[in-house]
């Protein structure tokens, strides 16, 4: 529950993040540096604070340059900074070089829990500074060591209730590749559904509204079926006992199908305002 409270209301930590950072942009930037990575080069924003080496960044609405990532800015995520890499899709001295594949050093913290091999890493409340997921998320990549808190950084940090909070920042090597990450309490979901979720919205959709429209589709279809075929059926027994009114049973079976496509629309936009509101 303190992890989770601290991620919901950490309202001062951007100026603590800048600090890591500044204490983090040190000759240990240099043993960062990866050899073995693809990047492609963007524009640098600093409005959150200088990019540098092994920072999770994002794109900035409205731009095609990046800046410091946060839980904020997780679904416009791209990648990891990295000085050296092997291959430059695109040059510029003014450029982030951000890593699309390959393994570099990534800044992690401890603020949703101890870093460790395996585990996958995502945007954290401190700007550019990465950590554990936990829950549905936008992930960088995956850890291949763990944080050795021996050579972290110790900063403590501040809530919106006041409350002092020490975490540790330090560097973990990371298989970088960009994926929305279904934690594993959310397994039960059949991965289709999910898929189909995340697609419609654009970005990673909690399990919980994928539920809500799921069961919502599956009450107006067989709701809808129902109403057909009692409709049908009704339509069948009257035109055998009356032919002579078979025009306008007609008429009514097109209004029970207009109403049925006018609902199934009505279904799928509720969905859609779901899944991305």
């Amino acid at each position: 529950m303190k992890i989770l409270m601290i991620r919901r209301s950490l309202a001062s930590t951007i100026a603590s993040g800048l600090l890591a950072l500044s204490i983090l942009l040190t000759p240990i930037v240099a043993n960062a540096q990866s050899s073995s990575t693809i990047a492609q080069g963007f524009t640098i924003n600093n409005d959150k604070g200088d990019v540098v080496a092994g920072a999770l960044v994002s794109v900035k609405t409205g731009t095609q340059s990046v800046e410091l990532a946060s839980s904020d800015t997780t679904n416009q995520l791209v990648g990891v900074v990295d000085q050296n890499p092997l291959l430059v899709l695109s040059g510029g001295s003014q450029e982030a070089q951000v890593v699309l594949g390959g393994t570099a050093n990534v800044l992690v913290s401890d603020i949703n829990g101890d870093v460790k091999a395996g585990d996958h890493i995502t945007t954290s409340p401190i700007v550019g500074v990465g950590m554990k997921a936990t829950s549905d998320a936008r992930i960088v990549g995956v850890a291949q060591s763990d944080l050795d808190l021996s050579k972290a950084q110790t900063q403590t940090i501040s809530d919106s209730h006041n409350g002092q909070h020490t975490v540790h920042i330090g560097r973990v090597a990371t298989q970088i590749s960009l994926a929305n990450y279904q934690a594993p309490g959310s397994n039960f979901l059949p991965p289709f559904l999910q898929d189909i979720a995340n697609n419609v919205a654009g970005r990673q959709v909690s399990v919980v509204r994928v539920l809500i429209s799921t069961v919502i589709v599956l009450i107006s279809f067989i709701g809808m079926a129902i109403f057909i075929f009692s409709a049908a059926r009704s339509a069948m027994i009257s035109i055998g006992r009356n032919p002579l009114a078979s025009a306008s049973i007609r008429r009514s079976l097109y209004q029970v199908g207009a109403i049925t496509v006018g609902t199934w629309g009505a279904t799928l936009l509720a969905c859609y305002l779901i899944l991305t509101l």
